[in-house]
């Protein structure tokens, strides 16, 4: 699947533009200030109906205009193109189209069809909480596994209900009570976390490969899900007897301390050569310093036992390079499952880069499908990268004036 077409009527600071794309490598030029970030971000919303920015669809609305609409043209769907529309006002929430179809849901447009993005808040999956990793991984694996999505919901449900009855039992009622309700989360928490390791174990060679791709060394990096389910074996009746030790605690804090809600997933670098893979002896601090050893020698140090976190370790570059990555291996097994390449938004992904990086991903992009990327300089390409590419110039000719952007 490819983006043919773009228009965007009141979207953040285009009043009306229309833009036209190209499959395989785009790249959108323009000075800072010139609607880059925007561009992608309203092909993104037409496409999956939410913003990569912001959860509030109200700041996306061009200053002083009382709607937007986006709408995109996209090829590879079917035997014809097909026409995608979503327009959203205060007050009137959203209208989504696909081919003059009226749609219910944001699922059912993102049931359609993939896309992929990459935006500077990106950042925040590798340096951000759990609760953003979490999010960001069951939304994609929802979008391409509807047992996953039901699995999710199941979830979400009885953990308010459980947490409600954790109040409930603190404010006088039977501690009793919350038997049914741990057998409950107990059974959703256990299918939700088999589903999440799958999900974690799926993607994980494909973003190792992807990761070392675009790694200039011989380095090797992994995903690890940190899961208090999986230490548990998946065992319903385990975790349940770790629920009922807890009790006192849950009951006190009026939450539940234990499940699926608070997994976490590592962005690992595990080293080159014969390195330990993630999770064995990760406590083990055996650094290794090259050299001879002797005191006040400062040489290459070794990667921990367990992988250097890129979370806390890991330089810009390498975080930048590890989302990236994770993109790619998102793309190619949503492309597995459902048979289609989703398109890919790159935005201002090579200013952190160095060269030889830079080099390493235009090349691995080259499989990636129809990718769309902004820069601020074309001297990040090559003069053979930009001839084999489809270049757009910022700003646009249909841009109108200069409307303010909405805060």
């Amino acid at each position: 699947m490819f983006l043919r077409d773009l228009k965007l009527v009141n979207f953040r600071s285009y009043c009306e533009a229309a833009v036209t794309f190209g499959p395989g490598l785009n790249v959108v030029v323009g000075a800072n200030a010139t609607g880059k970030t925007n561009l992608l971000e309203g092909a993104f919303f037409a496409l999956r109906g939410s913003s990569p920015r912001t959860h509030r669809d109200e700041k996306l609305i061009a200053w002083g205009e009382g709607f937007l609409r986006a709408r995109v043209v996209a090829d590879g769907l079917g035997d014809r193109p097909q026409e995608v529309e979503i327009a959203y006002a205060p007050g009137q929430g959203k209208r989504m189209r696909w081919d003059g179809l009226e749609l219910t849901s944001l699922d059912e447009v993102r049931s359609r069809c993939q896309a992929f993005i990459f935006v500077p808040e990106s950042l925040l999956l590798v340096k951000g909480s759990p609760a953003r990793r979490r999010a960001h991984m069951d939304a994609f694996a929802a979008s391409i596994d509807a047992p996953y999505a039901a699995a999710l919901r199941d979830l979400q449900a009885v953990l308010r209900q459980r947490n409600a009855q954790l109040v409930s039992v603190k404010n006088g009622s039977a501690e009793a009570s919350l038997e049914p309700w741990d057998a409950h989360f107990a059974r959703a928490a256990v299918d939700l976390g088999r589903r999440r390791a799958h999900l974690v174990a799926d993607l994980g060679p494909r973003f190792s490969g992807f990761a070392a791709a675009l790694a200039p060394a011989d380095e090797r990096f992994a995903l690890e899900l940190v899961s208090q389910v999986e230490h548990l074996g998946f065992d319903e009746g385990g975790l349940r007897a770790r629920l009922r030790e807890r009790r006192p605690m849950e009951v006190q804090r009026g939450t539940t301390l234990l499940g699926p809600h608070r997994d976490d997933v590592r962005f690992l670098e595990v080293g080159g050569g014969d390195h330990d893979e993630p999770g064995e002896d990760a406590g083990a601090e055996t650094l290794r310093a090259a050299g001879s050893g002797s005191a006040g020698s400062c040489g290459a140090v070794a990667v921990p036992r367990g992988g250097r976190d890129l979370r806390l370790f890991g330089s810009q570059g390498e975080q930048r390079a590890a989302v990236l990555a994770l993109l790619l291996a998102e793309q190619a097994l949503a492309a597995e499952r459902r048979g289609e390449l989703g398109p890919l938004f790159l935005d201002d992904v090579m200013s952190e880069l160095d060269d030889a990086r830079r080099r390493l991903l235009v090349a691995t992009l080259a499989g990636a499908g129809q990718v769309i990327i902004t820069t601020t300089n074309r001297r990040y390409f090559t003069d053979e990268e930009l001839a084999a590419a489809t270049v757009i110039e910022l700003p646009l000719q249909a841009r109108a004036g200069s409307r303010r952007q909405t805060p």
